[in-house]
């Protein structure tokens, strides 16, 4: 089961597929994903938490891990 967090304006994903956590941040209003350490203090949120420009990509990369298991490493934004 996935479980979003957020921590510091950046949104962390853990439980998707086979990847252990993945952090988006926003850089020049793009999202990056890279592979991370949750924080210790990082607070659950909900999707509907998630900021509307990244909501959609990050629904879609959930489906896609959890139907094909794959690690984030093999997933692009």
């Amino acid at each position: 089961m996935s479980v979003l967090y957020e921590y510091a304006g950046d949104i962390y994903l853990t439980g998707a597929g086979a990847t252990p956590c993945l952090r988006w941040h926003c850089d020049d209003d793009s999202w990056l994903s890279e592979p991370a350490k949750l924080p210790a203090s990082a607070s659950t949120i909900t999707a509907e938490e998630v900021p509307d420009s990244l909501r959609e990509e990050l629904l879609a990369f959930v489906v896609r891990a959890d139907a094909m298991g794959a690690s984030a490493s093999q997933f692009g934004n």
